[in-house]
């Protein structure tokens, strides 16, 4: 999700909702804003869990679903909406709950391979993770091109609800897995 908005949403705010170019990087970075505050905040919640000695690994489970869900909630709406404060609140949601995302991505890869292979792990986990920054502005450019931003707008959406789904349905305990 995030490389599509990185990647398509200026194009979508000013082609499809025909804001400026000014109007478009005030409100793309109205919702990169909010990521930064999110992750910070999210941040500093996830290190006093860990400080306290319990990584509160369930919460961060409902933590990544809920912020896969209100993303794609979030990303859907943004494709509906036309009004600028309507999208500009849109944006912050989804800025929001993918700042929850991004931190905890690395946290609970790390909680999974524990102190001996955490940067091993989490750079295989980005490197896979990063592929969607590969082809997934291919991918969209098809769907744009073929059936237009709403569609675009609406499988990304999907995908991050599915994502909800596999951290409630597919990931396993969040514990350090047993390397030897």
């Amino acid at each position: 999700m995030y490389y599509f908005l990185l990647g398509w949403l200026p194009l979508f705010l000013v082609n499809s909702r025909g804001l400026t170019i000014s109007e478009m990087t005030f409100l793309a970075t109205l919702g990169y804003a909010a990521q930064a505050v999110a992750a910070l905040g999210f941040g500093m919640l996830s290190d006093s869990w860990t400080r306290a000695g319990r990584p509160e690994a369930l919460m961060r489970r409902w933590m990544m679903a809920s912020g896969q869900f209100v993303a794609g909630v979030a990303v859907l709406g943004i494709a509906l909406a036309n009004d600028p404060l309507e999208l500009g609140i849109l944006l912050c949601l989804a800025g929001i709950a993918t700042g929850a995302l991004s931190l905890n991505t690395y946290a609970v890869a790390q909680m999974f391979a524990g102190p001996r292979a955490a940067g091993t792990w989490v750079g295989i986990q980005n490197a896979i993770g990063n592929t969607s920054g590969i082809f997934g502005p291919i991918v969209t450019g098809i769907i744009v091109k073929q059936m237009g931003y709403t569609t675009a707008f609406a499988v990304t959406a999907a995908v991050a609800i599915a994502g909800a789904l596999w951290w409630i349905v597919g990931v396993p305990t969040i514990r350090e897995v047993e390397l030897d």
